[in-house]
This record gives structure tokens, sequence and C-alpha cells, in this order.
């Protein structure tokens, strides 16, 4: 977490911008992490199983990398 905390204020002060960090196992759930705490903001997410799939059933499916309205219109044609 220091990291990433000395990496915000690194770039903040380099380019006066803000940037949110996530940490987590692998770049797909980083990368969610990060979208939940823009503008500036971290979120770690444990690497546990129940702490991933706890993370992920409270998302909505949409926020998943990959899942636009088309993937979500057959996902939910898929249910009916």
């Amino acid at each position: 977490m220091q990291v990433a905390e000395q990496l915000r204020a690194d770039v903040q002060q380099a380019t006066q911008l803000t940037c949110s960090v996530g940490i987590a196992c692998n770049g797909m759930l980083a990368k969610v992490c990060s979208d939940l705490n823009k503008p500036n903001g971290q979120l770690k997410l444990d690497a546990s199983r129940s702490a991933v799939l706890t993370f992920l059933s409270t998302l909505p499916v949409r926020k998943i990398p990959g899942v636009g309205r088309v993937r979500l219109f057959w996902l939910w044609l898929a249910q009916a």
C-alpha cells in the first residue's frame, strides 16, 4: 500500500493530475479496483478466494472488463 501511495503522490507532484490504483492478484481485478476508486483513490483486494468471490458478487456484471451492452444482453438472454 505504501508503494501505491507514493506512486500516486509522485504522479500528482509531477503532473498535477490525480490517479487511482488497484491492487489485486491479477490485472483484471486490479483494473476493477482502480475504477471503483476514481479519481484519486486506491483499493487493495485480498488474494484469498473468499475475498475475490465476495468482491465480485457485489459488482454489477457491467463493471467487469469486456462486458458491454451486447454481452450483457446475451447474458440476460441466456438466463431467461
